[in-house]
């Protein structure tokens, strides 16, 4: 049996169960009456939503979704659609006007005067002027911008982005004594995709122990919307900006191998199983490896 078929889960309904007893556990264990998360009308969300409903009971789900100035007008069609999905409630907070007010969207040009089109040339063509032959835009932001100003306020623009989301977050948890669940999967974790104390905070994460690919599997099994299933994963905090053109990887690729990796085989059989290059693996290993620290409580000297 090959990667990609010992990646697909056997037996996804005892998964579901699996991880939906885990959030009822983690909910007494806490002494919380209920969940509060971010939905974003992308599939991770969508599927830890399903799950809170099956744990908690959908009058105890509180969905928040939380768009700015460069959301994406699809994005609230989307996350509105998750909640009507699963008969949820979800809370719209814009968080343009507290951006605006700490002088975040100063450090990128406004929009205001530009359709959605050219808006999204702007962003692939900055983010590609910081790539070259040596490293990816992506590995630089995981690696601090590197001294390059443009590229450490590009850094500093989107990851406050995910901060702030969080902030509400747990506000909207602790009026309510609610559980905050995150909406982070392996693969992101893996990869350092996620923004440090932002979109990877919370009390606990369900999926993720759960490949990009799985997740996805597990949607379809769950009843996600299959139009929310078959769109393009996007952190939305950039117009256009997909998470496969950030990564330079499809999940498909990245997933297989990763899975390769975590079961100790051969670069030689990874490369002919993932049909990727030794430099690709190369790569995926570099962002493993230097987003380690991301994975980790802040470290403290032993005294």
């Amino acid at each position: 049996m090959g990667l990609r078929e010992e990646l697909i889960l056997k037996n996804p309904e005892n998964t579901c169960a699996k991880i939906i007893n885990f959030i009822r556990e983690k909910l007494h264990e806490f002494g919380k009456k209920g969940i509060v998360l971010g939905v974003s009308g992308g599939v991770d969300s969508a599927l830890v939503a399903s799950f809170a409903k099956e744990a908690a009971g959908r009058e105890k789900v509180l969905s928040l979704f939380m768009p700015e100035r460069d959301t994406d007008p699809m994005s609230r069609k989307y996350a509105y659609l998750v909640a009507d999905n699963l008969k949820i409630s979800i809370k719209e907070i814009n968080l343009t006007r507290v951006m605006r007010g700490i002088g975040v969207y100063r450090l990128e040009p406004s929009p205001l005067f530009f359709p959605r089109s050219i808006q999204e040339q702007y962003v692939f063509s900055k983010f590609r002027q910081f790539q070259d032959d040596k490293e990816t835009t992506f590995l630089k932001f995981q690696k601090g911008g590197e001294e390059n100003k443009e590229l450490m306020k590009a850094i500093a623009f989107l990851r406050i982005k995910h901060r702030l989301r969080m902030v509400m977050w747990y506000y909207e948890a602790e009026l309510r004594n609610y559980l905050v669940l995150g909406c982070c999967n392996k693969t992101e974790k893996l990869t350092g995709y996620f923004i440090k104390y932002g979109d990877s905070a919370a009390d606990i994460e369900p999926i993720a122990g759960l490949y990009k690919t799985q997740v996805r599997q597990l949607a379809c099994f769950s009843g996600v919307p299959q139009e929310i299933i078959e769109k393009a994963p996007t952190p939305d905090l950039m117009p256009g900006m997909t998470d496969e053109f950030a990564l330079q990887f499809s999940y498909e690729d990245i997933d297989l191998v990763l899975f390769g990796l975590e079961r100790g085989l051969p670069s030689e059989e990874i490369v002919k199983e993932a049909r990727v290059t030794l430099k690709d693996l190369d790569y995926i290993k570099t962002l493993v490896e230097i987003s380690s620290h991301m994975r980790r409580m802040p470290s403290f000297p032993e005294l």
